[in-house]
């Protein structure tokens, strides 16, 4: 079977599967990511995730020496739409948040985690080349497995990796999920990416917390994603002001790339605030900082947001509820102040409420 045709009718699989990207890299170690996610360990901008080890950076750049079966890694993009901003107060007066828009994948009409999405395309997608090659193995990757997606993506020609260090591609720009898959069939390699973002710098400046301190360089302890999903604990003071009414995640850097203007998908509808179905792109952030664990649970149980945890989300909201401006969040504030079983919430809640008053209390030890 000529290996060529398989590998062009695959990519013709992937894009009906909904993929927006698909190219084939070889399973050579990944030397040069490598190093830079090792410098970025040893630099400490990536404290505070315990996952992200040096065992598993060594082990996600050499999937060939893991798997010896391998014989290519298929690269895959999955797109995703954007959300348009909106003015944090409404009209009726609910408070709106932010989610980043990832967080809002659906399948279906149904909201869903993206990983769980990414994992059953792949799958078909490898059921598919079963049909056609006799005995493949396979083994996918979506984020959550180790294998570096970013590297794999780039190599393997689908994207290149912009100043805000997410790939973009030439059908969706950066709104893409990547996942991967490596095959014990040797199909034709593409060669990498060559584009890149010339002398443009919009997103650099775009981060309030300046969690981009280099080109393609983030400091994971900064950037607003990590705070709102990744970091435990109370987030520090002096980063509180500058993370606005995002309550899961981060766009801001993304929306300020001028390749996104021209190639994101069509955005993402306004839409009602209330999560009652699921993650919204603009939440009623009183209605999220007040549900207790069930009502979390039941929200968003199978998606993104399920990761921050209800007393996460809860902080979070606190938080951006404070940076709103609109005092008519003062009494849910105060309540969660007071009441609310999580000490870390109480302490954002009291937070939150010096924002508006201006007068700054202390949340009971």
């Amino acid at each position: 079977m000529d290996m060529a045709d398989v590998k062009a009718e695959l990519i013709d699989e992937a894009r009906r599967l909904g993929f927006a990207a698909c190219g084939v890299t070889s399973v050579r170690p990944f030397t040069e990511a490598r190093t830079r996610a090792l410098s970025a360990i040893d630099a400490g901008r990536m404290d505070g995730m315990a996952w992200y080890t040096r065992d598993r950076v060594e082990a996600s750049a050499d999937i060939g020496g893991r798997y010896p079966w391998a014989r290519s890694i298929i690269a895959l993009a999955w797109p995703y739409r954007p959300a348009r901003p909106v003015h944090p107060s409404d009209p009726d007066g609910t408070i709106r948040g932010r989610f980043s828009a990832y967080a809002c994948t659906e399948d279906g009409g149904r909201a869903v985690d993206y990983h769980d999405l990414l994992a059953q395309r792949c799958d078909a997608l490898v059921a598919w080349l079963s049909e056609r090659v006799d005995e493949v193995r396979a083994k996918r990757f979506v984020d959550h497995g180790w294998a570096l997606d970013r590297a794999i993506a780039e190599r393997a020609g689908i994207g290149f990796a912009g100043k805000h260090a997410s790939v973009i591609t030439v059908t969706a720009g950066s709104y893409v999920l990547l996942a991967s898959v490596a095959v014990s069939v040797a199909l034709p390699i593409d060669a990498p990416s060559q584009r890149g973002c010339g002398h443009c710098t919009a997103c650099l400046p775009s981060c309030p917390t300046g969690a981009i301190v280099a080109p393609g360089v983030i400091d994971a302890r900064r950037c607003i994603s990590y705070l709102t999903i990744e970091h435990r604990g109370p987030i520090p003071e002096e980063l509180r002001p500058l993370m606005g009414t995002w309550a899961f995640g981060c766009d801001l850097c993304q929306e300020a790339c001028p390749i996104n203007e021209r190639l994101a998908p069509e955005p993402l509808a306004v839409g009602a605030p209330s999560t009652a179905h699921g993650p919204v792109p603009h939440p009623d952030l009183v209605e999220c900082l007040e549900l207790t664990d069930a009502e979390f649970t039941a929200r968003f149980r199978g998606t993104a947001v399920s990761r921050t945890g209800r007393a996460g989300l809860a902080r979070n909201c606190a938080i951006a509820l404070g940076n709103a401006g609109d005092g008519g969040a003062l009494p849910a504030l105060r309540r969660s102040a007071a009441t609310d079983p999580d000490a870390v919430v109480r302490e954002a809640a009291h937070w939150g409420i010096a924002q508006l008053t201006g007068s700054r209390t202390q949340a009971p030890d």
